[in-house]
């Protein structure tokens, strides 16, 4: 029987983080590292944030390099993959949390602003996926973490079709690679953030704006815990899913939102 603590141990893991500059991607390198893995990050520019967070990786004791790749150019991510291999030699967890959102009513809504989310948050995943995953299998081991997102389980009237079309595939597609690549002890799974004050809702850390007091004072009122998500709601979570300790986990989807999705009051 392993140690409580050991379970939770990722010593000699590899990891790679997409979208990891920043908000959502950033905590969860920084709690992989944290926990013992050497973490890779990957971002479109790999100047400014992402070297930043390289370096605070680094200072954890982390392994760390950075990754130019855009997640919807196939060759891109192909490439990705080789500077795993050839770095590390191996990869034992990927996050897939890069990713884009839109809002506008569906009626005006145009194809160039559906495909860009779509190529993105789907597209761009599977790409990611695939690549790393042909790795994990060869290793014949692999756990892997796809950020979807609350708004792939409720409606919203503010106009968010596209992204939540777009979350809730990413749901879909955990649960069909976990079954596919259960066989090569794979798994894959779904983390379904809420309503975080970093990332894409940054605006919900200044409490006197104008977009706290239009979006954020009624959001909070539809959490049951009565708070917005932090940076350490979703590092312990992440951690979680890729230690030992969540081994006999896969295809599930993790809702970190304090009981919003749930609320009957929406």
């Amino acid at each position: 029987m392993t140690h409580i603590k050991d379970l939770f141990k990722l010593d000699n893991q590899i990891a790679l983080v997409t979208g990891g500059g920043r908000g959502l991607g950033f905590f969860s390198a920084e709690g992989l590292a944290e926990a013992g893995a050497d973490v890779a990050i990957c971002g479109r520019d790999i100047h400014g944030k992402l070297e930043d967070a390289v370096e605070k990786l680094k200072k954890i004791g982390s392994n760390s390099i950075s990754i130019k790749c855009d997640i919807t150019k196939e060759d891109d991510v192909k490439q990705m993959a080789n500077i795993m291999k050839d770095h590390y030699g191996k990869c034992d967890i990927l996050v897939n949390n890069a990713g884009i959102s839109d809002m506008a009513q569906s009626k005006t809504y145009s194809l160039e602003r559906w495909n860009s989310i779509i190529s993105t948050n789907i597209t761009g995943t599977f790409l990611c996926c695939r690549e790393i995953g042909k790795m994990m299998i060869r290793q014949k081991n692999g756990c892997i973490i796809n950020f979807s997102s609350e708004n792939g389980q409720v409606g919203f009237s503010s106009g968010m079709t596209a992204y939540a079309t777009s979350k809730i595939g990413v749901i879909g597609l955990s649960r069909s690679l976990a079954v596919e690549w259960g066989k090569h002890n794979i798994r894959v799974n779904a983390i379904l953030p809420g309503n975080m004050e970093e990332g894409m809702m940054e605006f919900l850390q200044d409490k006197n704006g104008p977009m706290y007091k239009m979006i954020g004072i009624p959001l909070l009122n539809l959490i049951p815990m009565k708070r917005f998500g932090k940076g350490d709601d979703i590092k312990g979570t992440i951690v979680f899913l890729a230690s030992k300790a969540g081994s006999y986990i896969s295809g599930a989807k993790i809702v970190v939102d304090g009981g919003f999705t749930i609320n009957a009051g929406i």
